[in-house]
């Protein structure tokens, strides 16, 4: 498929798979350039009666951003004029219409506040909005996460069990975990049941540290559980192969990280 990814002085058409687009191909960027300008107009109405659209970038709500990955995935559904692999095309294609209320500035290929919103609206709205804009981003930062799309389908599981909104606190203990077990890692060459027990260890890990008592500083403890992760790699192998549970393993590293 093709995109069109610029329009002035001239129109410019991209493709992953081509170097060259055909008219064909020109023809239908068009019309989906034309359904993404309507979508964000459509997009940007709702936002200002609803109250949601931010006064400038970087201050929006998880809820507003959540309907801006709603609006393209509801464009990139159409998948007689779109390939999902050519996302980083339609970013493009969506930034001639998107406001600068609504994005963010560049952090990186792999950083992109579209793709964000993008794949945030995959949760359902009242799962989203149980943490802040900010939180998200952490998660979506994070090594193991980022390229991860299999995270998602864990995460959401343990959103809908989630009664409270999840706190800053929790995250920012929870990511650094994360990025410790599986830095490392090519999160590809896992299983299902070997990646979501590393979640789910990180999860458990975060628990404990949230309810003990004489905590240590968020950041000191971060550290601390961090080297702990490090120093108990063969445990997190055991967590993985499935001969230790996730609980079990959280009650074997927290002793030397905030005792």
């Amino acid at each position: 498929m093709t995109v069109l990814v610029s329009k002035y002085p001239n129109k410019i058409y991209q493709s992953l798979g081509s170097l060259v687009a055909t008219q064909q191909d020109r023809s239908r960027a068009d019309r989906l350039d034309r359904m993404l300008e309507q979508r964000t107009k459509r997009l940007i109405s709702d936002l200002k009666r609803k109250h949601l659209l931010p006064k400038k970038a970087g201050e929006g709500s998880t809820v507003a951003y959540w309907e801006v990955g709603k609006a393209l995935r509801e464009v990139a559904a159409h998948r007689e004029l779109f390939d999902e692999a050519e996302l980083p095309l339609l970013w493009q294609n969506a930034k001639m219409y998107i406001p600068t209320e609504l994005r963010y500035r560049d952090r990186g290929p792999y950083r992109e506040h579209l793709w964000y919103c993008y794949r945030l609206a995959s949760y359902p709205g009242e799962l989203a909005s149980k943490m802040s804009w900010g939180e998200w981003v952490t998660i979506f930062d994070s090594t193991g996460i980022n390229q991860e799309l299999r995270f998602d389908e864990w995460f959401k599981t343990k959103l809908s069990h989630q009664l409270e909104r999840i706190g800053r606190r929790w995250i920012r203990i929870f990511a650094p975990c994360v990025n410790t077990m599986l830095g490392n890692i090519y999160t590809t060459d896992l299983t299902d049941k070997e990646l979501f027990s590393c979640y789910e260890a990180a999860w458990q890990v975060v628990g404990k540290v949230h309810t003990a008592s004489g905590t240590k500083s968020v950041n000191t403890g971060r550290r601390e559980l961090q080297t702990s992760i490090k120093n108990n790699i063969a445990l997190l192998g055991k967590v993985m192969e499935g001969s230790l549970p996730p609980e079990e393993y959280s009650h074997r590293i927290l002793p030397d990280a905030i005792e």
